[in-house]
């Protein structure tokens, strides 16, 4: 592996977390910024651009008043030249309202990114993603911790989160708990 090797990793690596920050935050230009323009995205029940992949899906999560969570954790990267395959395994946490219970609950999905990445205009980015799901767990089981009564920041979406403030060198604000 060589200096060039090593650099392309972290950039492909920094656009994967970026990609799980735009989603978690509900940032539409964030997300955006992880496709090329023309790149395709096949989510399952959305097959089309990554661009209007993340327009629909930040007003869709809005909806609800919980937080989602997506972790990337093992990455395998072929590259060759300005383009490479990455397959990369994802943790992900989703509200779904669930009936039964009457109320949201979260929803947990294990599964891989299968991304092609190109490098263009200096700037690595996804040309091509297809979501591979391994196992799902409509929801987990036990009762909610309270665990947030003693916290001062709860996460919220956007300017919501206290992260907004704090990466961009503001103070951080708290916000009402729901």
């Amino acid at each position: 592996m060589d200096l060039d090797d090593l650099v392309a990793e972290l950039e492909i690596r920094r656009v994967l977390v970026q990609y799980c920050r735009g989603v978690d935050r509900g940032d539409v230009e964030l997300l955006k910024g992880v496709y090329h323009a023309d790149a395709s995205d096949d989510h399952g029940s959305f097959k089309g651009l990554g661009w209007d992949f993340a327009e629909a899906l930040v007003p869709a999560m809005d909806r609800s008043s919980l937080s989602s969570q997506h972790h990337v954790t093992n990455v395998w990267i072929e590259r060759d030249g300005d383009r490479a395959n990455v397959e990369s395994y994802f943790y992900a946490l989703h509200p779904v309202y669930e009936r039964a219970k009457g109320r949201e609950v979260h929803a947990l999905a294990g599964g891989r990114y299968l991304d092609r990445f190109e490098k263009r205009d200096g700037a690595w980015k996804i040309a091509d993603r297809r979501v591979v799901i391994d196992w799902t767990r409509r929801s987990l089981p036990g009762e909610d911790w309270a665990l947030e009564s003693v916290f001062e920041l709860i996460g919220g979406r956007r300017e919501a989160d206290p992260s907004y403030g704090f990466l961009s060198s503001e103070t951080p604000r708290t916000r009402e708990r729901p």
